[in-house]
């Protein structure tokens, strides 16, 4: 009997082996038949046949500290506007020519697709379902585009200029907390800050809520969107699919920060869900509700699960967004002294002595907006575009077959001297006189490029002139030795070393 069951163990153990040796051996074919098909496609040499070019990233991030954007960057200078990097299974082409832009992403843009490997891993956190199928990881492009004609009325400029109230009560909550800081003589970071203001703004103005972020440093919600924009970025880095990820799900495959970033994801989760729910009976009662977001979202035929993606993408996107740019952009302002003098001339004059911004006063900052523009030229916060081929194009002199990956990246173009003169150079003149920039909405593209631009950009653009114009007028900031515009990945790119700063009144 014995013997019989050891018979039994070893056939299963072989037939287990077999089948692993030959899932290997197609995984194999598979790769080589996807470096065969793109062979004609320029590109750095694969370090490893299984891991393609991660090894190589792996080995430049060790050397430098610094991001996968800024590796890429790299590589398309060396190797021209068109080159293919692999990540394992993955071949991804990476367009450095706005021609080649317009060409994919405008003129054929029904050729292209979002790909469930990689916005699956931004809307499920290991298997956790986070912002789900919402507007920026939906893969569905005709669910999408229901979402979007629901979502866009809420943020257009006519509805928003209704809110510049919020937006100047939610500064005014900031600039005491602010005022606070520079009373207890304490450095702070900036990025810190800022996300609180963002958060409170993109919650009172889209679904009506006080986080309490700004006046209580105990809140929850900022420290819940940091930890899981991490997740988020620490799921994209793992070369595995979401359905392999929600392997973490179980107590045994998690270490304390997996733990902590699937805490974070059930926490913002559950609050997504109890908003909805209070919003729904507050309607069911006949009591008055802003017409806002959450209104609009509770009133369609979405369901739970949908309305709570969608929560959730625009309170963490948005916030989390304008939050690293405002940081960028006051980092930039402190090391350029005659940017902020100028700046403050221009508030001066439109403001005076009020500390109100009015609707019409957004577009008299122009200074401010060209500074604004200038920082997300050189600290592009958001990815660019990535997509997959439905079918086969033809882009340059290269045809791309189908099923490949097709990318951008904001740096390609910020960064190309033949675009920009010394791109390095901090300089919101660039942006005086856009009409004089060739092929503009190709080369600066902060929100995305393509029908499926950011949803929040005009949003983004008042709230970041309002914030700006009524901190400057009242603070002045000084840098901490050894601060630096580095940026770091949480899916968003975010200032490294935190604009930690000391701040003053201004007299």
């Amino acid at each position: 009997m014995a013997v019989t069951v050891l018979v039994y163990i070893f056939y299963i153990l072989t037939t287990i082996l077999l089948a692993c040796f030959g899932c290997f051996l197609c995984a194999c074919a598979y790769l080589h038949y996807l470096h065969s098909i793109t062979a004609h496609i320029p590109g750095p040499p694969r370090s490893s046949f299984i891991l393609g070019n991660l090894p190589d990233y792996w080995e430049y991030k060790a050397a430098t500290g610094r991001t996968v954007g800024e590796f890429l960057v790299e590589k398309r200078f060396e190797y021209g506007p068109i080159f293919i990097m692999f990540f394992m299974q993955r071949a991804i082409v990476f367009l450095g020519d706005s021609s080649y832009l317009r060409h994919v992403f405008i003129n054929n843009h029904k050729s292209l697709c979002k790909g469930d490997f990689l916005y699956h891993k931004i809307g499920f956190i290991y298997g956790e379902r986070g912002s789900g199928y919402g507007l920026v990881a939906n893969t569905d492009e005709a669910l999408w585009h229901k979402r979007r004609q629901l979502i866009e009325p809420a943020f257009h400029r006519k509805c928003l200029r209704g809110f510049m109230n919020n937006f100047n009560n939610v500064c005014n909550r900031f600039l005491t907390r602010i005022g606070t800081v520079a009373d207890g003589e304490k450095p702070t970071s900036m990025v810190s800050e800022f996300s609180k203001v963002t958060l409170e703004a993109i919650s009172q103005v889209a679904f009506n809520i006080n986080t309490h972020a700004i006046e209580h440093p105990d809140s929850p919600f900022p420290q819940a969107i940091r930890i899981s924009l991490m997740a988020v970025q620490d799921n994209m880095n793992m070369p595995l699919n979401s359905t392999m990820l929600a392997i973490y799900q179980f107590k045994l495959f998690q270490n304390a920060t997996k733990k902590k970033q699937l805490d974070a994801v059930r926490f913002l989760r559950k609050f997504a869900h109890d908003c909805v729910t209070a919003r729904k009976k507050d309607m069911a009662d006949s009591k008055a509700v802003p017409d806002d977001l959450l209104s609009l979202l509770v009133n369609s035929s979405l369901s739970m699960d949908d309305i709570a993606d969608e929560f959730l993408t625009v309170f963490v996107g948005g916030q989390q967004t304008t939050a690293d740019s405002l940081s960028f952009t006051l980092y930039e302002i402190i090391s350029n002294p005659h940017v902020e003098a100028k700046i403050l001339q221009e508030v001066n004059e439109v403001l005076g002595e009020r500390d109100y911004v009015e609707f019409d006063d957004l577009a008299k900052l122009t200074y401010l907006g060209q500074v604004l523009e200038e920082s997300l030229r050189k600290h592009p916060i958001a990815p660019g575009p990535s997509r997959h081929l439905v079918k086969g194009l033809t882009v340059g002199e290269y045809y791309i077959p189908k099923g490949i990956g097709i990318n951008s990246l904001q740096l390609f173009f910020s960064m190309n001297p033949e675009i920009w003169k010394n791109p390095e150079v901090f300089d919101p003149e660039r942006f005086a006189n856009v009409k004089n920039i060739p092929n503009f909405s190709m080369t600066h593209f902060p929100f995305s490029i393509g029908p499926r631009n950011c949803v929040g950009q005009t949003f983004a653009k008042f709230e970041s002139k309002v914030i700006l114009a009524k901190l400057l007028q009242k603070f002045q900031f000084t840098l901490l030795p050894g601060q630096t515009d580095r940026m770091e990945a949480r899916l968003t790119l975010t200032p490294r070393d935190g604009v930690m700063c000391c701040v003053t009144r201004r007299k």
